[in-house]
């Protein structure tokens, strides 16, 4: 495992650290740099964080191809960090504005915000900042409680429909029941006297 993460090592253990990009989770950092700047093992590093080694092989290569995207993504211009100005974003001057209004100077203060909800800036203003911040690779927390809850009502939706459909089920099995019981009860009298009467020949 340590072998297959030789190139790696020899792509980021010589260099100064890089800074964390906002896409990259502070969990996910602290395993990068204690095992590329601090020389920790897997093994070592996997004891202090509670996984298994092959599972922080796969944090660092995740990383790695996290920190490869966020400098596709901006080219020549670095990737977007948390302590980026807000000038940096794919921002209109409108929309700039609009952020620094709320008292916002850096990405990760526009990340503090909650967009679905803050007042003064527009549907139109709120959609122009949400595309920025993900064509930069950053997190946006209120988005994926938005889709929690969502999913929640999903799951509740379904819970009822099973419901509806368990019970409307268990009402046509009694109904079948009950024709068959009627059916039955119109055929026997009719079968046991004809195995009567020829029993009786």
């Amino acid at each position: 495992m340590e072998r297959g993460l030789k190139r790696l090592r020899g792509k980021y253990a010589r260099k100064p650290p890089v800074t964390r990009p906002a896409s990259v989770d502070e969990r996910a950092w602290a395993i990068f740099t204690a095992y590329f700047h601090e020389n920790l093992s897997l093994s070592e590093i996997a004891a202090g964080a509670g996984l298994a080694p092959s599972r922080v092989s796969r944090v660092l290569y995740e990383v790695d191809a996290q920190l490869e995207a966020a400098l596709q993504t901006q080219g020549a211009a670095g990737a977007v960090l948390l302590d980026s100005p807000i000038e940096e974003l794919a921002l209109s001057s409108r929309a700039q504005n609009a952020i620094h209004r709320l008292g916002c100077a850096k990405v990760k203060d526009v990340l503090r915000l909650d967009l679905s909800a803050v007042r003064g800036i527009g549907r139109k203003t709120r959609g122009e900042v949400r595309a920025a911040l993900r064509n930069s690779g950053l997190p946006q927390p209120e988005l994926d409680e938005c889709l929690d809850v969502e999913m929640q009502g999903l799951d509740s939706s379904l819970e009822r429909m099973h419901r509806r459909i368990k019970a409307a089920l268990d009402a046509l099995a009694k109904e079948i029941v009950a024709i068959q019981k009627r059916i039955r009860k119109r055929i026997e009298p009719r079968d046991g006297g004809t195995t009567g009467g020829v029993f009786d020949a």
